[in-house]
């Protein structure tokens, strides 16, 4: 069960409903063709992994990503990251008025703070900078999932974690953090009040089968 979100002042709403994509936090790579479809088809265990753990009821919740080729595991949270970010819906939106209309109402139902998430909502989802001032001040607009590549520096990482996991109780929305290709110290969450959350662990697969591909845009920008 999703926990009830903490009481906002009209402020801290309206603040929310103007608030845009945090790119001091995050940034998304640069629009490319993506095989989405073929590639949560080729590894629809895995995406059906990723999809309940971003839909489980916490706050805040890590998973690591360890397995699979790296090309593969990384397109494929790519993949993930743009269907979950409203891309798939802004691109069968058919044209640039649609595509507007579309975006007024993620913005209309994000003002709307009585309304129950639906599966179908665009989250806010990108690849997580590792500036820990400005993740200290990251509120979420909507939901959210971060993801850490396999580059980002161990203690950067871990502070990140801390840092998220003490702020979490105050989220108007559920954030998701996502490790590539690394595992996590369990003494990351030692300062925390969540230390004894466990870290999913995401398990990988992957199906042979035909590629496609489909250029994606942000609904959620």
């Amino acid at each position: 069960m999703t926990p009830p979100r903490p009481r906002a002042s009209l402020a801290a709403r309206a603040g929310l409903l103007l608030a845009r994509f945090d790119g001091a936090v995050m940034r998304v790579e640069p629009v490319r063709p993506i095989a989405g479809q073929a590639l949560a088809c080729q590894a629809p265990a895995t995406w059906a992994a990723l999809q309940a753990w971003c839909r489980s009821g916490a706050h805040f919740a890590v998973a690591t990503l360890l397995q699979g080729p790296p090309a593969r595991r990384d397109g494929l949270v790519e993949a993930f990251s743009r269907e979950l970010d409203g891309s798939n819906q802004l691109a069968a939106a058919g044209g640039r008025l649609a595509g507007l209309l579309l975006r007024l109402r993620v913005k209309a139902r994000d003002a709307m703070w009585w309304r129950a998430r639906q599966p179908a909502d665009p989250w806010d989802a990108g690849y997580l900078i590792g500036d820990l001032q400005a993740l200290r001040l990251f509120r979420p607009r909507r939901a959210t999932l971060m993801v850490a590549q396999a580059t980002l520096e161990e203690a950067v990482l871990r502070e990140a974690v801390q840092i998220l996991s003490a702020h979490s109780a105050g989220f108007q929305h559920p954030v998701r953090l996502l490790l590539l290709g690394r595992s996590i110290d369990a003494r990351a969450w030692s300062s925390t009040p969540s230390s004894s959350e466990a870290i999913t662990e995401i398990a990988w697969s992957w199906e042979a089968g035909p590629s496609a591909s489909a250029s994606t845009a942000s609904a959620s920008r």
